[in-house]
Order: structure tokens, then sequence, then C-alpha cells
């Protein structure tokens, strides 16, 4: 029987095998919950003890699957040299020491009938056109009172060009890092969910679309049945045809001023909307809690970074220019194409490919 235990740094979770005479020339590490192994990333085997980085809560969310099933810890050597080694594993309350959040357990939320249905945020940098777009599409789904803008520092602060009753939330500029904007806007979800039963995240360039309106999206929502978190099974680019289209005009339908779309990729499948709280990853693609996440097939997300030419441009300089933590540099280095001619070219060989499509007629009016 193995014991799963942490000490000092949450990021590290250890597990005490039964034996210390394990060997193998390369030993890889699992866990197996219904017969199902799910490997562990970066795992090292010291006597009888593995260490392993837990920085992504691997173990964490094969436990929340789990549920009150049986997890077992397995050994196998990719060279083999040995045979599998299997043990149940156990936990010792060290293990989730660092990650019991009394916000969550005191006082019994269930108990308090939110009066808000929903309400809808985004975070932003020095991206008031965008935010125009933003604000224009999801104030169609709630009063603009009900609408938050978390400001990162903004030179020139959405206030002016938002409407009155927006929420903006000025916050000090730092330096980039996609890791800690994750957490804020995973606490300030779980602020809004106090008052609200369902709250909407995206970037500022994202528009979330429901195949039957504004009105068929909170009717779903207000159904006592529809709850966890939901992305959308439908994701796409929102592509410029420079050659034929204006810039984007700002409190105009998107859909009435654009043709084309492109798959926009699994990534953008992404957790946006939900009733409980959401622990988002870097980019907000994925969430540690993956078991409340339902692809709902009448959602989609519309992505506008590629909607204007220009607006792409000015944006990539303004990424470019940010300094940016050394975390978030090594995961997500900054470098994109500002050049009048490679962008031109990217949009020309995008409007040649094969997986190039039109903008639904269903959708058509709803973004």
């Amino acid at each position: 029987m193995a014991y799963a235990y942490r000490l000092d740094d949450p990021q590290t979770a250890y597990i005490r095998l039964s034996r210390a005479d394990i060997a193998g020339e390369r030993l890889r590490c699992f866990l197996v919950l219904d017969k199902v192994t799910h490997p562990l990333g970066r795992a090292v085997l010291r006597q009888d003890t593995l260490i392993l980085a837990d920085d992504l809560c691997e173990v964490e969310r094969i436990i929340l699957r789990a549920r009150n099933r049986q997890v077992f810890v397995l050994l196998r050597d990719e060279a083999g040299t040995m045979p599998e080694h299997a043990e149940v594993l156990l936990f010792h309350h060290s293990f989730f020491a660092p990650f019991f959040d009394y916000a969550r357990a005191v006082p019994d939320t269930r108990s308090y009938a939110r009066p808000g249905l929903l309400a809808c945020f985004t975070h932003a940098y020095d991206d008031n056109k965008m935010l125009r777009f933003w604000e224009a599409h999801y104030s169609r789904f709630v009063p603009h009172c009900q609408l938050y803008v978390l400001d990162h520092g903004s030179p020139v602060s959405p206030r002016a060009v938002l409407h009155p009753e927006t929420n903006v939330v000025p916050l000090p500029r730092g330096a980039v890092d996609h890791a800690n904007m994750a957490r804020f806007c995973g606490s300030f979800q779980r602020f809004l969910l106090s008052q609200f039963r369902w709250v909407l995240h995206s970037d500022a360039d994202e528009l979330l679309v429901y195949e039957y309106g504004a009105e068929g999206l909170l009717g779903m929502l207000g159904e006592e049945s529809c709850q966890g978190i939901l992305a959308p099974r439908q994701a796409f680019e929102v592509l410029h045809d420079p050659a034929v289209e204006a810039p984007l005009h700002p409190g105009e339908s998107v859909s009435a001023q654009r043709r084309h779309l492109l798959p926009a990729g699994a990534l953008y499948h992404k957790p946006m909307l939900a009733s409980v709280p959401v622990s988002w990853l870097q980019g907000f693609h994925l969430a540690f809690e993956e078991h409340e996440v339902r692809l709902e097939p009448a959602l989609w997300l519309l992505h506008l970074q590629a909607a204007d030419l220009e607006l792409l441009r000015e944006k990539n300089r303004k990424w470019n220019a940010l300094p940016l933590t050394d975390q978030d540099r090594s995961i997500c280095p900054q470098s994109r194409p500002v050049e009048a001619a490679a962008l031109e070219q990217w949009f020309a060989e995008k409007l040649r490919g094969e997986d190039l499509a039109s903008v639904p007629e269903q959708l058509r009016g709803l973004f």
C-alpha cells in the first residue's frame, strides 16, 4: 500500500511505496483509475519514495475523477527490464492541506439564493477598440451594470469609451504573467459567483454565441438542471479579407462586416461559462476542474484576433513591447509579426486555405 503526502512545497508531491528495491532503466509513473493509466509527468524515484513535480495538479485532477473509486500507483520500466509494480494509493491529510479553501466551505452558499442570473467579465490592457465590440456583444445578454472589465493599467482607461454603467475595475500595471492573471480572474469569478448563478469570462476579442440567441441562452442557464462549466463545441477565427472588406466599424454587427471563418483548434473549446468556481490555466484554455466541463453543442466561440488586419498589427506591436516575467517568458514568449508584408501574406494564405468557411446563416446577426 502506497501513501501520498506533501511537505512544505505545494507544487511537489511524494508517494511512499511499500518497497525500496524497485529499479529500472527508464521508469515511468502512472496513476490507474478503472484500468485506465494516467501518466504522471516529472517523477523521480529515490529508494522507496516517488518525488512528483505536481505544479499542474495532475494527481488532484485524477482524484476528482475518481470520486469514491480506488486509485492505484503503477511503475513501469519502458526498457522492459523489470515487471510492472502496482499498489493501492492512499492519501495523508498533508497532501490536500495546501489547497483547502475556506471561501468554498464557509458559509454554505447553497443556502443563499443568488439574485443575479449572469455576469460577464474580461481582462484587458490597452485594447479599447476591441473592448467596444466586447461590450456591444455581451450587453445583448445582460444589462451594462452586469458587465465587468478588469483594466490592467491601460494608458487610456476603458472608462473613456465604454457605457457609463459598464464596470471598469482598475488594476496596477505589472509585467505580463499569464499564470498570475489566471489566478486573479479565478478569484474575481468566485467573487461574482457570490451574487450571480452564472459567470461568463472571455478575452476581449472573444465573442461567445448561442445558436438560439441571447434569450435562448438565458433560458437554458435559468433551468435548475443546468449546472457546471460549459465550453463551446464550435470554435472559429473570424478572418478579415482586406482586399474587399473595410476595417471593422465599432457599433455594427461583426457578422455583417465579415464573411469568412477558420477553425480555431481544440484549445479554443474554452471553459468560459460556469456556475461553479473555475481554476484556469495560462491563457484560459483549460481548467483544473476538467471533470466539470461539458461541451455545449449550441455554443460557438468567435475569436476576433484576425478579424481586422490593422488591429492585429497594432496588437502584435503592443505585445512585443511588453515586459514579461521570467516564468511567462519561459512558457509563452512573445514574438509576433508586425511587418505589413508578412501579415498580408499570412491573410492571403489563410484566405486560400482548404479549411476556409463562411459564417453560418444561423449565426448572422448574433455577433
